[in-house]
């Protein structure tokens, strides 16, 4: 199968028309006639994934995370970025993301985390311009409310199904939980859409200081899950999506795993 005809099925579902204005995602290496017999699937293209894809000589990467997202002065083995490039390139392996429409889109990552958290009622919590083919709105993040809770138990399921030791919580501690508010990855800028959708909690990753600071006086608590660990659950929706279109015409596996280290002391 032809890379083309691999992206145009992702698009059927993660439609270019849903990338946000300030992103770069789509087709970003390689060649649209490449025959591809082995895809591998992650959330970014770093040296791990790389070396992953070229010890197993798969043929396409799909990303959630662009490769290439700010312009690019120079290509060269003297960073990071370079040496990415360059090896992609001279092994002929195609590379694909899809970012914002990703987390737009019906089923992306912020569903992934809503079905996870077993979130009921929802809705999309910062709507874009973008509609389904319904007329109903798109956009990032998702409100909705769970069956009432306590507080540190509702912490204990987040940590069992995100697979973390830990998190970090800011603002004063509820009693119990029932209307929730969540975005995967960074969603600091949505802490106001939170609010005003009548949250009690509202989970994302990447919380900065003063953001917490804001959402503190609104009286909205905070739960960071990380922003790996709040994105990671969309690729095995994108895997299974694809298996399904495909029909066994491709091997398609992916990495859950992180390249990046990280330690708690």
């Amino acid at each position: 199968m032809k890379a083309a005809k691999v992206i145009e099925l992702l698009e059927r579902w993660i439609s270019k028309d849903l990338i946000d204005s300030w992103d770069n995602t789509g087709f970003q290496i390689g060649s649209l006639e490449k025959e591809v017999n082995k895809v591998l699937i992650g959330l970014d293209l770093d040296e791990a994934l790389l070396n992953r894809a070229l010890e197993g000589g798969y043929d396409m990467i799909i990303t959630h995370h662009p490769l290439i997202f700010k312009p690019i002065t120079e290509i060269n083995s003297l960073n990071y970025k370079g040496r990415l490039i360059m090896d992609l390139i001279k092994n002929d392996i195609v590379v694909y993301n899809a970012h914002s429409n990703l987390d737009i889109v019906e089923g992306g990552v912020n569903d992934c985390l809503a079905n996870l958290l077993g979130l009921e009622d929802r809705e999309v919590l910062s709507p874009t311009d973008k509609v389904d083919g319904a007329g109903n709105p798109l956009g990032y993040g998702r409100i909705g409310t769970i069956e009432r809770i306590e507080f540190q138990s509702f912490i204990e399921l987040i940590k069992t199904r995100l697979n973390l030791k830990a998190l970090k919580v800011y603002g004063h501690i509820k009693d119990y939980v029932e209307r929730v508010a969540l975005c995967g990855g960074s969603g600091s800028s949505f802490i106001l859409d939170a609010y005003r959708h009548g949250a009690q909690v509202y989970i994302t990753g990447d919380i900065k200081y003063h953001d917490a600071q804001l959402a503190h006086e609104l009286g909205l608590t905070l739960i960071d899950g990380g922003h790996y660990h709040t994105e990671k659950l969309v690729l095995p929706a994108i895997r299974d999506y694809l298996n399904e279109e495909v029909g066994g015409r491709l091997k398609i596996d992916l990495i859950m795993e992180s390249g990046l280290p990280e330690c708690i002391f």
